[in-house]
């Protein structure tokens, strides 16, 4: 990710790498993350993927093509949470370093001097952003395209956390001005990452799929602990006050370098709608073009750790992987359409627009490890229905133990993050649309906010009415005109935070708990395909 060439830093990082390649991994705290045995590959005979007859000139341009941020005003606003925006400067290394590793003979210590290195810049992240180019070069001269591909998407990525964590914008704002991002992003070359849902079980189940997670499955669950940041980070960030931001990442990133970082034993890369469901329902756009471009990263990383196949073909097959993932590849193509030719294959999950398929679900129901079965269109407290479309805004949402998730009512949060193991964020939306409550829970599950005079309804009855009777409001003021305006609660009393923090709800009269077809996709015995 280019934030800044800034080349007198990126010399010293990479003095820095030099002089500390071979120290010591210090004991492991994380050693009860056992790796999980991957399902054996599906693929028949290693049959390689084909490109079509004819691919696009630019996939084949040699020539360097940096193109930097769109003005604003905004731009590395990122700074002013600057746990985050180290922790960002961090992966970009990260990344650089073991690709470069991967093509330059020393694949054999990516789990050991390589991890080493790694680790170090993660706990001590450079204080500004690299050039990774300046990084990794042999990889940017054998993989130019590939790199340009990486880098563009990553300045998305970088401007519109800046508009998100800046001071200067209003929230309506914000949202306009990561619209315009998102067009320039994609109409300033022609090498864009598609905005359309993608099935993930198509794009992981070829003959390479899965090569680096079984092969470095340490380095692999550091890729994936920073693609669960780029994801977790927006949910945290949208519609929050600067203050409230910088509170959350407290918690965030405390979950980020103590545990994601660390985990081997995912089934699958972190999805954007598992981990920023708000965001994504708002810019399913932008949320499919991430999970697109982790999806080339995982292809791009297997590709490379794959012993059998010569240069030749690992060129072929990373030009294909960007062509799949391009939106030249699907253009005049839309959400929700499926195909026969599973590269083609839009569908989405139903209430997650960005979200593709993934191994065995089907847009009914998907599966999280930990979690199950469960219907992205439903409050995973009551079961029932979330706000959708133009009212989607009002869904609150629970962050705890590396995943998030939407329920109906500010009670469905509280007490979800009450029954939940550890630290959590709730994001509880008021009566105005730019305001939510930020709520955090500790490890006994006290919970507190820095949202001053927010009150709060909770009239409990059936959690069929619960998006009625459990409310939010920045003000006794609001809290009386929904009063007013809804005579059956003309007797609520008001409740301070304090006041709704101790309660605690009945057992939801509502709740079921989805049945997917199998006990969970992702073991041997679950090799079905997404509905196909």
């Amino acid at each position: 990710m280019t934030r800044t060439t800034l080349t007198i830093a990126a010399l010293a990082l990479g003095l820095g790498f030099t002089v500390h390649a071979g120290a010591a991994q210090p004991a492991d705290p994380h050693a009860a993350h056992r790796p999980t045995p991957a399902p054996p590959q599906v693929a028949a005979a290693r049959e390689l993927p084909r490109p079509p007859d004819k691919l696009p000139g630019w996939l084949t341009n040699t020539k360097k093509n940096h193109i930097f941020y769109k003005r604003g005003k905004y731009n590395f606003d990122v700074y002013n949470i600057g746990p985050l925006a180290r922790d960002l400067n961090a992966v970009a290394v990260g990344h650089a370093l073991a690709y470069e590793d991967l093509v330059t003979g020393k694949a054999a210590g990516l789990e050991t001097k390589t991890f080493d290195r790694i680790n170090r810049v993660l706990k001590n992240p450079p204080k500004f952003m690299p050039d990774e180019a300046a990084i990794s070069p042999t990889f940017v001269r054998r993989y130019g395209v590939l790199e340009q591909v990486f880098d563009w998407t990553h300045i998305l990525h970088a401007q519109t956390v800046d508009v998100l964590a800046s001071s200067q914008l209003t929230e309506a704002e914000k949202d306009r001005e990561i619209e315009r991002l998102w067009n320039y992003y994609f109409e300033s070359v022609p090498y864009a990452v598609t905005p359309l849902p993608l099935n993930m079980d198509h794009l992981y189940s070829l003959a390479y799929s899965q090569k680096f997670r079984n092969t470095y499955p340490k380095v692999n669950g550091l890729f994936w602990g920073y693609h669960w940041l780029q994801g977790a980070m927006y949910d945290m960030l949208y519609r929050a006050s600067p203050e409230d931001q910088k509170a959350a990442y407290a918690v965030l990133g405390e979950q980020y370098r103590k545990t994601e970082l660390y985990r081997t034993d995912r089934p699958f890369m972190p999805m954007f709608g598992e981990v920023s469901p708000v965001f994504a329902a708002r810019f399913p756009h932008i949320a499919n073009a991430f999970d697109n471009l982790h999806m080339l990263h995982d292809m791009v990383n297997d590709i490379l750790a794959t012993e059998w196949m010569t240069r030749k073909q690992k060129e072929e097959q990373i030009k294909l992987a960007v062509w799949m993932v391009s939106a030249a590849a699907h253009r005049g193509e839309k959400p929700g359409q499926e195909s026969a030719d599973r590269l083609h294959d839009h569908r989405h999950f139903v209430g997650m627009p960005g979200m593709g398929m993934m191994k065995g679900m089907t847009p009914e129901l998907m599966w999280m490890p930990e979690m199950g079965w469960m219907s992205m269109a439903d409050c995973h407290h009551c079961s029932m229905p979330l706000w959708e479309g133009a009212d989607a805004w009002r869904n609150p949402t629970v962050t705890a133990d590396g995943w998030s998730m939407r329920v109906r009512c500010p009670l469905c949060a509280r007490d979800m993050a009450v029954e939940t193991k550890g630290r959590a964020l709730l994001r509880i939306p008021t009566e105005d649309p730019n305001r939510v409550v930020v709520v955090i829970s500790d490890e006994q599950g006290n919970l507190r906010t820095s949202t001053p005079g927010v009150v709060f309804l909770e009239n409990e009855g059936s959690h069929a009415g619960c998006d009625e009777w459990s409310r939010a409001f920045t003000s006794q003021a609001a809290f009386d005109a929904y009063v007013k305006a809804h005579p059956s609660l003309t007797k609520a009393k008001a409740l301070t935070f304090d006041e709704w923090a101790q309660r605690e709800g009945a057992k939801p009269d509502t709740y079921t708990k989805p049945k997917g077809p199998v006990e969970n996709p992702y073991q041997p015995h679950g090799e079905h395909g997404n509905g196909k």
